[in-house]
């Protein structure tokens, strides 16, 4: 739980809102009310940012994995995107996204603190606000980024209009998502935080989603691999030790050839993660 340092927003005036927020966090704006919801996402981003600043490891994700996931995204950004470009990050977390983008327009949402007063760090204009209270202004952003985040949100179809609705007609989304995730442990009485992951998508889905729903155009579409994720094998070896094997295999063409490994991973195993990037063909009004 974090320390009240809240202040008044009395007097507030910023362009780039479309309302004054409730208040202030370290001079962070405020758009959503607490509730158990944000709790539960302030506690694993503090969580979060305690193990990376001690071990210097993200505690769920490998940092190799981490990387390979942030550069499929990140070409996807420079692909669609112009230099000066205004840029939002939904659900900014440490904003390593944004920082390697120092040409851009930036800004960043959240609805955890402990991450904003992190990324604001790194020069990023930034504001606590769940996607279902977006605060910013209608047809601001050249460019919206999501990552990891839309299998978090509580509804779905509101943090799609919203997001869509700060975007400028003709503008981009990109999102990032976990590709044909099992949900199985998000459901355990185990598992440490009551609000995780609560859908899984496949680019049928979010392509349905966009395009029927939203009237969107999709533009493109990649994936990212990554070897240590043993369950995403297509294919299984008959025997005990396939896993071992399939594994010791990919690392042996990794070792000659990375260019034939990234052809063998992607024929040998499902994606990790699926980025699908989708024109904002909806008018919106001021």
């Amino acid at each position: 739980m974090l320390k009240n340092t809240s202040t008044p927003a009395s007097g507030f005036k910023n362009s780039i809102y479309s309302r004054p927020p409730l208040y202030f966090h370290k001079s962070i704006p405020v758009f959503s009310t607490k509730s158990e919801f944000i709790e539960n996402y302030e506690n694993i981003a503090q969580d979060h940012i305690n193990a990376t600043t001690s071990t210097c490891n993200n505690p769920w994700i490998e940092e190799e994995h981490w990387r390979v996931m942030e550069a499929s995204t990140m070409q996807l950004i420079l692909k669609w995107s112009m230099l000066g470009d205004r840029i939002l990050d939904v659900g900014i977390g440490l904003g390593r996204l944004l920082e390697m983008l120092p040409d851009y327009d930036k800004y960043g949402m959240d609805i955890a603190l402990p991450y904003l007063v992190h990324s604001r760090k790194k020069g990023i204009e930034v504001c606590m606000a769940m996607i279902e209270d977006m605060p910013y202004r209608k047809n601001f952003f050249d460019l919206v980024v999501c990552t990891d985040v839309l299998e978090h949100v509580l509804d779905l179809n509101l943090a799609v209009t919203n997001i869509l609705s700060v975007l400028k007609p003709g503008g981009v989304f990109i999102a990032r998502v976990p590709y044909k995730e099992s949900l199985k442990c998000y459901a355990e009485a185990s598992y440490p935080y009551y609000y995780a992951h609560i859908r899984s998508f496949d680019e049928h889905s979010l392509s349905l989603l966009f395009t029927r729903c939203f009237g969107c155009e999709v533009l493109d579409v990649s994936y990212s691999l990554y070897l240590p994720q043993t369950e995403r094998f297509t294919y299984r070896l008959p025997t005990r030790y396939s896993t071992k094997i399939q594994r010791g295999i990919l690392k042996i063409i990794k070792s000659f050839s990375p260019k034939i490994f990234q052809v063998s991973l992607a024929r040998m195993m499902e994606p990790v993660v699926i980025n699908m990037v989708f024109r904002n063909r909806c008018l919106g009004k001021s």
